[in-house]
């Protein structure tokens, strides 16, 4: 259902189609349209089920016609699995019969083309022609617990599969898709839905998402993706949603194309950004299958709301390893109140336990106790959420162990705080608790740390993305950014560094006092405070220091004439010496902490601002931050105490803390330019000088790069 228009959405009859044909079944012999025919009839699809065929007939007491023209009715949706050269022409007849909704679920289209037109541009122009929608091609479309509809080809027994769950899927392959069913099936994680996105000719995962969003019993939506079609809508979308998504993106070393122009396009690697926009839009990344079905067992407990965890242990080797795992995700073990150790001495009579945390229970046998002391640990106020190491013989405590699951169930619905319970027994004894019961576990104490880190980390960033405000929006000088460009392109050329400055200084950046001069019988004419720094002005030297083209520290009129007479010198005899359009001069800024500031426009995501410590920092230790622009100020805070260096910040080791209410405006104002002015491909400052708090910072170098 759309919420904004109450009707239907577009994908809904992909998912609820109330009648469905199936194109390309065989009556003779095993093929794959024959296998989903014999599937959706097996398993109790809720709707009236028709095939194509050569020949007409029936399969599992379906009806085959041999012409779609013949079904008595206007089915709801279309599958089509046969020869992608056949499947134009298939396209034409659906749209005649009016049909709305087809699934292609055949491949091979890359490998065929007519003159200047490849065969899927075929496909969607008749898709075009007759309104129709399309997933695929390429792909084992759609699952649909609800109404058992199963769209794949593959053989579907529907064991454990029948239970409809919170849990819907999004895969662009249908064999990686395949593996998150299995897996999920599994562990005793039931999903709702499940579309597998093929090719995406028409329809992608913005569609995709868009839909389970809205989805009621949609409750969280896990994705597999190579690559996104409309980043920047993805993200858009994403930054709305109130459904925890979780995202395995692949192609994780794939770097754009072509040589970058700037640091920041050069730094900016691909997954860089999307790991950045995933951020920033409270999605869950995972690496593969073993973090995904993780973060689908943590997503069935309550949410972490703190990092104060208490420890539950059978087992004190355990509770150390744990002790540990707490550790690196940087939990706090909160010491246990008087009152509260009181309380638990009243619910057994040995004395051997220890009374800290963790919690030894290593010498309780009595299930009720447990139970009884989980209780208690959860009332308290200090307590965000508890791991609880349950080592156990299966020969004699099977039973138990199920029951106290019952019990700890109860208890996190009652507290709404989050239990990762961890069995430790026989793997056969795990296999059958993780496959048929509800709640659930995890098999190692540092699993079960990941799952709290992993519920705490979504908890504070939807926290952060839902407060994180609105961007201020900057006035922009806009006919002072247009004439700079206008020249630039008459004399086809990027922005002088001057120029670059002027195009800050339109959206309210300052750069540092400076005069523009042409030679040094012009130095005169400058009125600065000395001393001053001296730089060449070249439409080819994008790095003035490399061609000798920086002079620092100058002191008075003379010191300058001569500087600019010596660079014009040695620049003149350089091999292939680069033009020389003047020297930009430049007042020198006070010492401070050298910082990078960039925005560019990703291919993907759209534009987005790069921050980061400059010199080594930036160039070797890669410690930058990178968000999707334009960003509010909260965000640009959060991206500075992302850095590794970020301690700086606040001052270490008698250094003073820096101006970082400058640098956040400096970052703001960068991120809106290049949102607002689409023609800015690229922005460089670097360095940016910031001061001491109150201090301010200095900008003395730009680049810009219009697309």
């Amino acid at each position: 259902m759309n919420t904004q228009t109450g009707s239907p959405h577009y994908l809904h009859k992909f998912f609820y189609p109330e009648s469905l044909v199936v194109i390309g079944v065989s009556l003779k012999r095993i093929n794959l349209g024959k296998i989903i025919v014999m599937n959706n009839k097996n398993i109790g699809y809720t709707g009236r089920l028709y095939g194509i065929g050569r020949d007409e007939g029936e399969v599992s007491g379906v009806p085959v016609y041999n012409d779609l023209s013949k079904i008595p009715e206007i089915p709801d949706a279309a599958i089509i699995i046969t020869p992608a050269k056949t499947i134009p022409a298939i396209m034409t007849q659906c749209g005649e019969k009016g049909i709305k909704h087809v699934v292609i679920e055949s491949g091979g289209f890359s490998e065929y083309s007519r003159g200047d037109h490849s065969l899927e541009q075929e496909v969607l122009e008749a898709a075009r022609r007759y309104g129709i929608r399309i997933i695929g091609p390429n792909c084992i479309g759609t699952i649909n617990i609800e109404n058992h509809l199963a769209m794949p080809f593959a053989i579907f027994k529907g064991s454990g599969m029948i239970y409809p769950g919170p849990i819907s899927i999004i895969s662009q392959s249908g064999g990686v898709g395949d593996t998150y069913l299995r897996i999920a099936i599994e562990n005793h994680v039931f999903f709702n839905k499940f579309v597998a996105t093929g090719n995406k000719l028409d329809l992608d995962e913005v569609d995709y998402l868009d839909y389970l969003m809205q989805d009621p019993q949609t409750k969280s939506i896990f994705m597999y993706l190579e690559g996104f079609s409309r980043g920047r809508e993805f993200f858009d979308l994403a930054m709305t949603s109130e459904k925890p998504i979780v995202v395995q993106k692949s192609n994780r070393s794939a770097m754009s194309a072509g040589i970058a122009q700037s640091h920041t396009a050069a730094l900016s690697a691909a997954d860089d950004v999307v790991g950045s926009a995933l951020h920033q839009a409270a999605v869950i990344r995972v690496k593969d299958e073993s973090e995904l079905i993780v973060a689908a067992k943590t997503l069935l407990l309550p949410l972490m709301k703190g990092k104060r965890v208490a420890v539950l242990s059978r087992s004190g080797g355990h509770a150390v390893i744990t002790v540990d795992a707490c550790y690196k995700y940087g939990f706090e073990l909160v010491p246990f109140p008087g009152e509260y150790l009181e309380k638990i001495k009243t619910l057994y009579d040995t004395n051997i336990i220890a009374h800290q945390n963790p919690l030894d229970l290593g010498e309780i046998f009595d299930y009720t106790i447990f139970i009884k002391i989980l209780e208690e640990t959860l009332k308290l106020d200090n307590v965000d959420g508890i791991i609880f190491n349950h080592v156990y013989q299966s020969s004699y405590e099977a039973e138990m162990s199920r029951t106290f699951l019952n019990g700890v169930q109860e208890l996190t619905a009652k507290y709404g705080k989050p239990v990762a319970v961890t069995l430790i027994s026989d793997a056969d004894e795990i296999l059958d608790i993780q496959k048929n019961h509800p709640f659930p576990t995890f098999t190692t104490p540092l699993q079960a740390t990941t799952s709290l880190w992993g519920s705490y980390y979504y908890y504070t960033r939807l926290r952060d993305r839902n407060g994180r405000g609105k961007p201020v929006e900057y006035p922009v000088k806009n006919n002072q950014i247009d004439s700079i460009k206008s020249l630039c392109l008459h004399e086809k050329r990027i922005p002088l560094t001057n120029e670059a400055l002027e195009i800050c200084r339109a959206v309210g950046i300052e750069p540092v006092k400076q005069c523009v001069i042409q030679n040094e019988k012009d130095a005169r004419g400058c009125s600065l405070t000395w001393p001053v720094a001296a730089k060449l002005l070249s439409r080819d030297a994008s790095h003035k220091s490399d061609v000798g083209g920086v002079q620092l520290d100058i002191n008075s009129t003379a010191e300058l004439e001569k500087a600019v007479k010596d660079m014009t010198t040695s620049i003149s005899k350089l091999p292939g010496s680069p033009a020389m359009d003047g020297f930009l001069v430049q007042e020198m800024a006070p010492k401070g902490e050298e910082f990078f500031v960039g925005a560019s426009r990703d291919p993907v995501f759209g534009p987005i601002v790069v921050a980061g410590f400059g010199g080594i920092f930036i160039e070797v230790l890669k410690d930058r931050a990178i968000r999707i622009a334009p960003v509010t100020e909260l965000e640009v805070r959060e991206m500075l105490n992302q850095l590794k260096m970020a301690p700086l910040l606040k001052g270490v080791r008698g250094r003073p803390a820096l101006d970082v209410d400058a640098l956040t405006d400096l970052i703001c104002r960068v991120s809106w330019l290049i949102h607002t002015r689409s023609d800015i491909h690229e922005l460089d400052l670097n360095p940016v000088i910031v001061h001491p708090a109150g201090k301010g910072l200095s900008i003395v170098d730009a680049r810009v790069f219009f697309g």
